[in-house]
This record gives C-alpha cells, structure tokens and sequence, in this order.
C-alpha cells in the first residue's frame, strides 16, 4: 500500500499545462478534507487517477480505496456490490455478503462511469450521501459508513437531468467540488514528458531499462489525434517498449495509424470514419477488445457488432 501511495505524491503527478497545475492545487486542497468530489472527463483521461491522488494525499491513505465501475455490474448486482445483502434475499445469495462500503471502512469508494446509473440506484445513493447510512439488499437494519465518496463521469450530466435519466438532487450532493480532467489533445505540450513518464513507469513493470524516445516517435504522437487519451497513450507505449529491441522507440513500435490528410475530391463519410478509428483504437489497444471497448466507450457486445459490421478482426 505504501508503495502504492508513492506513485500517487503530488510531486509524481506529470503535466504542466495551466489546467493540469490547477488539479494538482485541488488535489493537495482536497486531500486535506472529505468533501465530495465529481471528476469529469473523456474515457481515458485520467479521472481515477485523479481520485487516487485525492485519497493517496489524505490523513486517510491508510485506509482502503475501492474503485467500482459502476457499468461493470447489472443494475440489481451494482446494488448488492455495493451495499451488500443478506442470506436468502434472491436467488443464488447463499451467505451474507458485505458491499463495497462496509469494506472501506474510513477509506474512499470510487465510483466511476455514475452517469450511467438507472434512477432506483441513485435514489438508494442519495440516502447513503445524505445519512452516511445503507440498507444491505434483503436487509432489515442500516448499517453506517464514513467512506468518502468521490464520482467520476464522461456524461453531460445537465444533459440527463433535462432527460429525467440523472437526479438533480444527488447531481448536487456529488458535486461539492467539481474537477474536470482535460482531453490529453487539447494539452498537447504535457505530451513529450508524460510519454517519457510512461515509457520508464512501463519499463519498471517489465523490469527492463527505459529505451529513448526517439524525434519520429515524438513527432508521430504529436500528430496523433489521441481519441482515447491517456490510456490510450499507455497502451500504445506499452506495446513500444514491448516492441524494441534495442534502445530506441520508434516510429513503427508505436503502431498508430497514418491518416493522410483528406483532399477536397474525396471527404470521408462517416462509416468510413468510424472504421478508420474503430481500427486505429484496435491498433492502439493491441487487439485487447476489452481495453478497445474501454477506450471506445462502449460494451463489448456493441464492439464486436462494430467489428462484424466492417469486417475487422484482431
């Protein structure tokens, strides 16, 4: 755990666009109290990373941080997961189970993807943020909890509340402090030493020493569009390291696809688009449908329809 929380100093977090810096400043803030805490951002920002520092910077880093995907789970079992529930209360529960917040005791629960909860787990979520206090499914008693709550989102929020498909109450009770984790294209300059960042973090982890990214590869990455952002960097780094044999990263270890600039004559149109990025997040991804549904922002159910649809395999 400790040398968990090591990664997480503030000092280890890497950016310096004016926007980065100003998250970095909330972080040490909101480290410092328990406020709730709303992250928004694209897929692959960095919204848990974020959170982590949040919890890793806190008098309580000690204590557990649980991160829950909240589309990871049927609506029914997202509940359970987190609240727990008792023996007998629907098939198949044949011991109690304890949730998500029992487990974290004083820590912090992460709830990532909120945006995409139904409107029955906002209501019991609400009661959780407003009475610090839960039912297990099937239960009769509440049990307390002083876990922390920090969300995070790639949804308009506003957007769903006018659709009836996000509480406006809850919307409020989240977002005490509202942070939001910029596209890694629109911060650009963070690129070469977030890369280098990566590049060495990747190395420790295969336990070889960090090769150099050459001006190719720089100049490629720059190029690139990036639509899945940071974790889309990492994957594609991942699989550089991986794939150079001596010293040097480049330009074809990357695996990103060229895009010719387009000419008035032909304009792509929009299946011919979603093909060409469909198969460029593959690429990046390195065949892992997971990751590329991940990056993507959709299931995987619906990536393999995509896949089928324009014939691409992995």
């Amino acid at each position: 755990a400790e040398e968990e929380a090591s990664g997480y100093r503030l000092d280890e977090l890497v950016g310096h666009d004016p926007r980065m810096i100003e998250i970095y400043k909330l972080v040490g803030q909101l480290a410092a109290n328990r406020a709730n805490v709303l992250i928004r951002g694209e897929t692959g920002t960095g919204k848990e990373v974020v959170a982590r520092a949040i919890h890793f910077n806190s008098p309580d880093a000690a204590e557990p941080f649980i991160p829950v995907n909240c589309t990871s789970f049927a609506p029914t079992l997202l509940e359970s997961e987190l609240f727990g529930h008792v023996k007998g209360a629907f098939t198949g529960a044949v011991s109690d189970h304890r949730g998500r917040f029992a487990l974290a005791g004083c820590g912090t629960i992460f709830l990532d993807e909120v945006g995409d909860t139904t409107p029955e787990f906002q209501s019991r979520l609400l009661r959780v943020l407003e009475d610090h206090e839960y039912y297990p499914v099937g239960g009769e008693h509440p049990e307390r909890t002083e876990a922390r709550v920090i969300a995070a989102t790639h949804r308009d929020l506003e957007d769903r509340i006018g659709s009836g498909k996000f509480r406006e109450d809850l919307y409020y009770r989240l977002r005490v402090v509202e942070i939001t984790v910029p596209p890694l294209r629109e911060r650009l300059e963070d690129l070469s030493v977030l890369a280098e960042h990566l590049v060495r973090k990747t190395s420790e982890q295969l336990h070889r020493e960090a090769p150099i990214l050459s001006e190719e590869a720089l100049d490629a990455m720059a190029r690139h569009p990036w639509p899945g952002n940071v974790r889309e960097l990492e994957n594609c780094l991942t699989r550089a390291v991986v794939l150079a044999t001596g010293n040097v990263i480049r330009k074809d270890h990357l695996g990103l696809a060229t895009v010719p600039p387009e000419s008035p004559a032909h304009l792509a149109s929009l299946e011919e688009m979603e093909k060409e990025h469909l198969a460029r997040v593959l690429a990046a991804a390195g065949g892992h449908k997971a990751r590329a549904a991940e990056i993507l922002g959709v299931s995987r159910p619906r990536l393999n329809r995509l896949m089928d649809k324009y014939g691409l395999e992995v």
